[in-house]
This record gives structure tokens, C-alpha cells and sequence, in this order.
């Protein structure tokens, strides 16, 4: 059911019901008045007759009862019938049969005819009701000589009320109709058509559009919901904004990172490069300088030992050149709140984690103490770590961060435990995942070298990480740092 239909019909109902229920109310009281005219009417008549039934009974040689009666019936409305008893209560004269058999009970006319005084006297037949008067007659020397009963039978007055209720009943179609087709014009115009542009509204910010401000026409509820709407739509816009530059900051963020990883990763392998060719290097420079010391003044191969000697230094230079592009730069190391550094990379690890379809559950009390770190290398140790977690969690896993203050009195710090829901660690190769080059991940995959940096990154801060797992229950990196403890000094 629409919101219109119910609107109208909570609209409708109770008015149409206090109208019908007065209405009902007012035939009702309609009908026991008309019963009540009538009844005294019938008395007033019954009366009448009565005088000149009398009247006729004192010259009974010019009397045809039977005609007078049937023509006071003929003329009168409201009389159905007249019957005169005598003092045996046998009928002496009718005006005419009743179209339903109707008597008054001989004890009624007995009372009467005894005491002298009318008498009336009502019976249901069906749904009508019949209406009797009975009166005595009295002779010529004021004796009572008979009783006489004048019916009435209320059928046109039933009809009446059956018109007056059916009356009642078109007029409240009538009403009916007239204010629903008022009540929807006027909600349509007052409410439904304000209602449709907010919810068009709704559905196109629902939609990720640009949603047009709605116009404020008036000052009631509907236009504080739109003044609200368009406050929202204003609030909406704003958040999307600074959501885009946090976007962008964070994936600035994710891509210096990954180029001091690549760089990390240069390191290294330049290391070792610079170290399997230096020695090899030193040995042929030495050679080749002894070879040069022993050959005779003028000979001329010392040019050809002078061009070696000087290629062996150009690639010493070049292997001193790129350690020296590549070698870490040394951690400036300060107080650093968790916290913040978290909040930082939330927005990345929440897309990263939605893109990975895992759920990330962060938890990092605001109440930490600060620890001892370099802020961008522990922004890249927490990336690693969290990064090989969505690997190990995927899909439709669970990552967890927590952080928890580790209040040990020797060396108090700060845990961030990193816990997946992935196949976990087998525990011969828990000691080897810090290993350089060591990876579990498939060929083309993984350079091995992540977990070894984020080692030699917190080792540089005095840190440490760990890791607790369980074949198919996940695994749990652990990483300490220490707490700043300069603030209480």
C-alpha cells in the first residue's frame, strides 16, 4: 500500500465514520420521534371517532357503522384500522381487515371497558410495529357499553426510515468520494510531489551523482527536510572531496613506499653484487699490478697492463657509485604516537583490503605511549606486514591490527600484533621467512626480501618482530618497539 492510499484513508476514515455514526444516530432519534408523533396523533383521532361513534350510537336508525368506520379510515392517514366490541367483546363493526393479523388481547379491553379510561397498546410483527388505542363507548345515559380500538401500522413510517438511511448512505458515497479525490490533490501538491524530489534526490547520491539542490518553498516540515537535505547534499560533497585528497595522499603515499622498497631491494642486491664482484675485483687488481711491477722499462705490454688497471677502477668507481645511491639512509629516529601513524595509513589498507576482499578490523587505543621510530620507515614496516596479511588472508578472510601497551619494568614498549586468518606458517619455515630471498609465496610472485627489511628496519629502532602460527589457524606477526623514555626524564 502507497504512502497516498494510506495517507488518504487515515485522512478519510475517521470523519466518514463520525459522520456516519451521527447519522445513524440522528435516523435512529428520527424514527422514535416520527413513532412518537404519530402515536399521539392516532390518540387524538382515536378520540374523535370515539365522539361520533357515540354521537351515531344515540340515533341508531341513521347509523351504518361499518360505512362510517370504513370512510374515517379512507380519510385519516394514519388510522389502518377501527373496531368496535360490545360489552361481551364481540366485534360489532370493522372498518377493514389489517394486512397482517393483528388483535389486541381481550384482557386490554376488558381493563378498559372495567375502568373507563383508554388505554394503548404496541406489538412487534417483524420488523414494523403496530400501534393500537382502545377506548370505552359510552351509552346514552353515559353507561359503558362497548370498547373500541383504533391500529395503526407503522410500515410507512419503516419506509421512511429505510429512505432516510439509504439517503444517509449516498450522501456519505458522495462525501466519501469528494474527499479522496480533495485529499489526493491536495497531498499530491502538499506532500507526495516534495516527497518524489527528495527521494529522486536520495536515489542519485545513491547513484554516486551530483544531486541538485531541492528548492525551499515553504517554511513547515517539509521544507526544514529539504533546507536539511540540501545540507547534507553540501556535507556529501565536501566529504567526497577531502576523501579524493585523501585518496590521492594515500596512494602518493603507497607509491613512495614502494619505490623505497624497490630501492631496499636495490640495496640489497647491489650489496651483494658489489661484494661477490669487489673481491674477485681487488684480486685481478692486484695481479695485474704485480704483473706491471715486473715487466721491463719500455716493454710494450705495460700499456695494455695500464688500460687494465684503469677499466678495474672505472668499475670500482661504478660498484662505490651505486652503493652509494642505493645504501639506506640512517633512521631519524624520535617519538613517534602510533596512533596518528595508523591513521594515516587507514585509508590505504581499507581500499587495499576491499580490493583483496578481506575484512580489516583496526584497533590502536588513542591512550599509547609514544615510541622510538623513524615515522616513514615504520609506516613501511606496518604496510609490509599488513600487505603479507591480505596475501594470506584472501578471500573473504579477516585481518586483525591491534596495538597494546607492553608495561614490562625493564624495558616497557608498544606490541602491534598483525593476526590473518589465513593457512598459517608450518614450523620449519618460521626461522627462514626472515630470510633474504626466502619467499613462500609462487615463483614471480615475492622477492623474499620484505620480512628481512621490516627485521633490519626495527632492529635499526632497537625493535623486534615475531611471528606464532599454526598450520590452518592463521598466522600472528608481532612487532615490539620500544616505548619513548625521554618524557619521564
Amino acid at each position: 500500500m502507497g504512502l497516498k492510499l494510506r495517507l488518504i484513508l487515515v485522512l478519510m476514515i475517521p470523519p466518514i465514520l463520525v459522520v456516519g455514526v451521527y447519522g445513524l444516530i440522528r435516523v435512529r432519534a428520527g424514527r422514535a420521534e416520527l413513532i412518537a408523533e404519530t402515536e399521539r396523533n392516532v390518540v387524538l383521532l382515536a378520540k374523535a371517532v370515539q365522539a361520533r361513534v357515540e354521537r351515531g350510537l344515540r340515533d341508531p336508525l341513521t347509523l351504518d357503522l361499518d360505512t362510517m368506520l370504513a370512510d374515517i379510515v379512507r380519510d385519516q392517514e394514519q388510522i389502518d384500522r377501527i373496531r368496535v366490541l360490545d360489552r361481551r367483546l364481540r366485534p360489532t363493526a370493522t372498518s377493514s381487515e389489517l394486512s397482517i393479523r393483528h388483535d389486541v388481547p381481550a384482557e386490554v379491553h376488558q381493563r378498559v371497558a372495567e375502568t373507563g379510561q383508554g388505554e394503548a397498546f404496541s406489538a412487534e410483527h417483524g420488523k414494523t410495529q403496530v400501534f393500537s388505542y382502545v377506548l370505552p363507548i359510552r351509552g346514552a345515559r353515559a353507561g359503558v357499553v362497548g370498547t373500541m380500538d383504533v391500529t395503526h401500522h407503522m410500515a410507512k413510517i419503516e419506509e421512511r426510515v429505510r429512505a432516510a438511511t439509504w439517503g444517509l448512505v449516498v450522501r456519505l458515497t458522495l462525501l466519501a468520494v469528494s474527499m479522496t479525490l480533495l485529499t489526493g490533490l491536495v497531498l499530491q501538491r502538499v506532500v507526495l510531489r516534495p516527497l518524489s524530489r527528495l527521494m529522486q534526490g536520495i536515489r542519485g547520491l545513491g547513484r554516486g551523482e551530483s544531486a541538485q539542490p531541492l528548492p525551499v518553498e515553504r517554511r513547515d516540515e517539509l521544507g526544514r527536510l529539504a533546507e536539511a537535505f540540501n545540507t547534507m547534499v553540501d556535507q556529501l560533497q565536501a566529504a567526497r572531496r577531502q576523501l579524493m585528497v585523501e585518496t590521492e595522499h594515500a596512494l602518493d603515499l603507497e607509491q613512495q613506499l614502494r619505490h623505497s622498497a624497490t630501492l631496499a631491494v636495490a640495496g640489497r642486491l647491489a650489496t651483494g653484487v658489489a661484494h661477490e664482484i669487489g673481491t674477485p675485483l681487488n684480486i685481478i687488481s692486484g695481479e695485474v699490478e704485480y704483473i706491471a711491477g715486473h715487466l721491463p722499462a719500455g716493454d710494450g705490454l705495460r700499456a695494455e697492463v695500464d688500460v687494465i688497471l684503469e677499466q678495474i677502477d672505472r668499475i670500482s668507481s661504478m660498484i662505490r657509485s651505486l652503493l652509494d645511491t642505493v645504501r639506506p639512509v640512517k633512521p631519524e629516529i624520535q617519538p613517534i604516537a602510533l596512533k596518528d601513524v595508523v591513521d594515516r595509513l587507514l585509508l590505504l589498507l581499507e581500499h587495499t583490503a576491499r580490493r583483496h576482499g578481506v575484512t580489516l578490523d583496526v584497533s590502536v587505543p588513542g591512550d599509547l605511549p609514544p615510541v622510538r621510530a623513524d615515522r616513514s620507515q615504520l609506516q613501511q614496516v606496518i604496510i609490509n606486514v599488513v600487505m603479507n596479511a591480505f596475501e594470506a588472508a584472501r578471500p573473504n578472510g579477516k585481518v586483525q591490527l591491534l596495538a597494546r601497551h607492553v608495561a614490562h619494568p625493564e624495558c616497557p614498549g608498544v606490541e602491534i600484533e598483525v593476526r590473518d586468518t589465513g593457512p598459517g606458517v608450518l614450523p620449519s619455515l618460521r626461522q627462514r621467512i626472515f630470510e633474504p630471498f626466502f619467499s613462500t609465496k609462487p615463483p614471480g610472485e615475492g622477492t623474499g626480501l620484505g620480512l628481512p627489511i621490516c627485521r633490519d628496519i626495527l632492529e635499526d629502532f632497537g625493535g623486534d618482530i615475531t611471528v606464532e602460527s599454526a598450520p590452518g589457524e592463521g598466522a600472528s606477526f608481532v612487532i615490539w618497539l620500544a616505548e619513548d623514555r625521554a618524557r619521564d626524564r
